[in-house]
C-alpha cells in the first residue's frame, strides 16, 4: 500500500483583486481633455484645460518620478495667470491649489488635490458643463486612488453621458477599490450599476448576476438600501423574463428592505401594480394606483397614473371609476408637459375602453397614439399600438381578466397589495 504523506499547511496568502485600468479618455477625444475646450469659454476654459492635464500628468506619475514633471517656476506662473483672469469666484480656490501643484508635486497630498478637483467638478455640473464635471471627478479619483465613491461617481457621470465602456471599467475599479477598503454601500452600488447596463443591453442573465451579487452584498453587510435596490431591479427583471413567482419574492423583498417612508417606494408600488395589471389582476392593481395618484404632482406622472387607473378599472369591470378618471386624463393628454408619455398613456386608456366595450372611444385614443408615437418616432410604442388598433377595429378584447383564484400565493399578493395600500396612504399623509 502506498504510504501517503502529510504535509504542512502553507498559509494561503489573500487573493489581490486585479482588473483593468479604468478607461481616461472619452472615445471621442483626439486630445485628451479637449472636451474642456470646446465647453467652457475664453480663458476659464484655457485654465481649467491646463489645471486638468497638470493633474493627469501627476495622478498617472510614477511618485519618484513627481518632482521632474514641471518646471522650476510653473507655479509662480500659474498663479500670475490665475491673478490677472476673471475666473469664476466659486473655483479660484481650487485652481489656486491645483496651481500649487506644480510648484511642489513631490510634497502634494492626493485628497487635497482630489477635494479641488471636485469643487471644480461640482461646479461645471451647476453650468451644464458635463463633460467638464466628468473630466474633474476622474482626476478627482485618480488623485484619491483609494476612494471608491469617487471612481464610482466617475462611473455613473460616464454613464449618464453614453460613455458606457468608459463607465463599465471605472464601475469595476469602483468594486475593486471598496472590496480592498470594506466600503460596502459603493461595493454594492457599483454591481447595480453594472446590472442595470447590462439590463439596457438586453443582457438579462449578466444583468440577474450583477444584481445578485449586489443583494447577497447588502444581507451581508446589513445595507437594507442596497437589498431593496437589488430586490427591485430583480423584480423587474423576473418580470421582463417571464418569471412570475420569482418576480413575487423579489417585490416582497424590495418592499420589506425599503420600509414604510422610501423614497422610492411609489416606483415599487407602480412597478408591481403595473405587473400585476399586465397579468390581468385589474382589481388588485387598481387599488394601488389609487394609492400612488396623490403622490405625484408632475404632469407626466399624472397622466400615466391615471392611464393605468383606466386600464385597471376597465379590466375589473368598474364603470364609476373609469368614466371619472377618462375625463380627468383626457385634460391631461391635452397638455405640452405630458407629452413625451402620451402615447404609451392613450394606449393603456385605448386597452381600457375595449375591456369596457366603448370600442369607438377605445380607437380614436388609439389612433391618436399611433399619430404621436410617428411623431415623436417611437418604434417600440408604434408596433405595439398596431397590435392593440387591429383588435379594437375587429371587435375583439385586447385582453383578459384573471379569474379570482384561491391559494399561498394568491393571498400572499393580496396580502402585500394592502400593506402597500396602507404604506402609500401614510407616505402621502392621509
Amino acid at each position: 500500500m502506498k504510504a501517503t504523506r502529510t504535509r504542512s499547511a502553507q498559509p494561503r496568502a489573500p487573493r489581490r483583486w486585479r482588473t483593468p485600468p479604468p478607461l481616461i479618455r472619452g472615445s471621442a477625444e483626439t486630445l485628451e481633455g479637449m472636451e474642456i475646450l470646446r465647453e467652457v469659454p475664453g480663458e476659464t476654459g484655457v485654465l481649467l484645460w491646463q489645471a486638468y492635464r497638470n493633474v493627469m500628468f501627476w495622478a498617472t506619475a510614477e511618485p519618484q518620478e513627481r518632482g521632474k514633471l514641471f518646471a522650476a517656476d510653473a507655479g509662480q506662473r500659474r498663479l500670475e495667470d490665475l491673478l490677472s483672469a476673471d475666473v469664476p469666484s466659486g473655483i479660484v480656490d481650487a485652481l489656486v491649489a491645483v496651481g500649487r501643484l506644480l510648484g511642489a508635486p513631490e510634497a502634494t497630498n492626493g485628497d487635497t488635490l482630489a477635494e479641488a478637483c471636485r469643487t471644480i467638478a461640482e461646479w461645471a455640473e451647476q453650468q451644464g458643463y458635463d463633460a467638464t464635471s466628468l473630466a474633474f471627478t476622474q482626476t478627482a479619483a485618480l488623485g484619491a486612488p483609494r476612494s471608491a465613491t469617487l471612481a464610482l461617481a466617475v462611473g455613473q457621470q460616464a454613464r449618464q453621458r453614453g460613455e458606457m465602456p468608459r463607465a463599465e471599467t471605472w464601475f469595476r475599479h469602483a468594486i475593486m477599490i471598496a472590496r480592498q477598503i470594506g466600503d460596502w454601500d459603493s461595493y454594492g452600488r457599483a454591481y447595480l450599476a453594472l446590472g442595470n447596463m447590462a439590463r439596457d443591453r438586453g443582457n438579462f442573465p449578466m444583468a440577474q448576476r450583477m444584481h445578485i451579487k449586489a443583494l447577497r452584498s447588502g444581507k451581508r453587510k446589513g445595507i437594507a438600501q442596497i437589498v431593496g435596490r437589488a430586490s427591485h431591479d430583480l423584480f423587474v427583471i423576473a418580470t421582463e423574463t417571464g418569471r412570475t413567482e420569482q418576480a413575487e419574492h423579489f417585490a416582497r423583498q424590495a418592499f420589506r428592505a425599503y420600509g414604510p417612508d422610501h423614497q422610492r417606494l411609489p416606483a415599487l408600488a407602480h412597478d408591481i401594480a403595473y405587473s400585476w395589471m399586465n397579468q390581468g389582476y385589474f382589481a388588485r392593481a387598481l387599488q394601488v394606483f389609487e394609492a400612488l395618484l396623490p403622490l405625484f404632482s408632475d404632469m407626466q406622472h399624472q397622466l400615466m397614473v391615471r392611464a393605468n387607473i383606466i386600464r385597471s378599472a376597465g379590466g375589473s369591470g368598474d364603470r364609476e371609476r373609469f368614466r371619472k378618471t377618462w375625463n380627468e386624463a383626457m385634460k391631461l393628454t391635452r397638455e405640452a408637459a405630458a407629452i413625451p408619455v402620451l402615447a404609451d398613456s392613450l394606449l393603456e386608456m385605448a386597452r381600457g375602453a375595449a375591456s369596457m366595450g366603448e370600442w369607438d372611444r377605445a380607437e380614436q385614443v388609439a389612433e391618436r397614439a399611433l399619430d404621436v408615437a410617428t411623431e415623436r418616432n417611437e418604434p417600440t410604442v408604434l408596433v405595439r399600438g398596431e397590435g392593440i388598433l387591429e383588435s379594437i377595429r375587429n371587435g375583439r378584447s385586447v385582453e383578459k381578466a384573471v379569474a379570482a383564484r384561491a391559494g399561498r400565493g394568491a393571498d400572499q399578493a393580496d396580502s402585500l397589495a394592502h400593506e402597500m395600500v396602507r404604506s402609500l396612504e401614510s407616505y402621502a399623509g392621509v
